[in-house]
């Protein structure tokens, strides 16, 4: 695994709002949740819904498509949703001093 820069800082994203990424050939939201930075795999395991279009709601980001629950920092879905699987989570580093993002792919 190899820790690669984003193109997004921390300033650019807003609370609870997802930010898709392509990194690596991976669709990757990145998310600002309580004033830290998470990732996950922007595409939903069920259908392939665009995660970074959803809602956040408490710790889970909601596909738009059929409304699977992934835990944000964790990328496991949420068992009232069993129609999806889990997700891949990405260790995110913000580099307080610029905040830049790097993530482990």
């Amino acid at each position: 695994m190899t820790m690669e820069k984003l193109s997004v800082k921390k300033s650019d994203l807003h609370e609870d709002v997802p930010k898709k990424v392509e990194i690596g050939g991976k669709a990757i939201a990145v998310i600002l949740h309580k004033g830290k930075v998470y990732a996950i795999n922007a595409i939903c395991t069920h259908k392939g819904g665009p995660l970074d279009e959803g809602k956040v709601e408490q710790d889970e980001i909601i596909c738009p498509w059929h409304h699977g629950r992934f835990n944000i920092m964790t990328g496991k879905a949420n068992s009232n949703t069993p129609w999806v699987k889990d997700t891949q989570e990405y260790k995110i580093i913000t580099d307080e001093t610029t905040g830049e993002l790097s993530v482990e792919i």
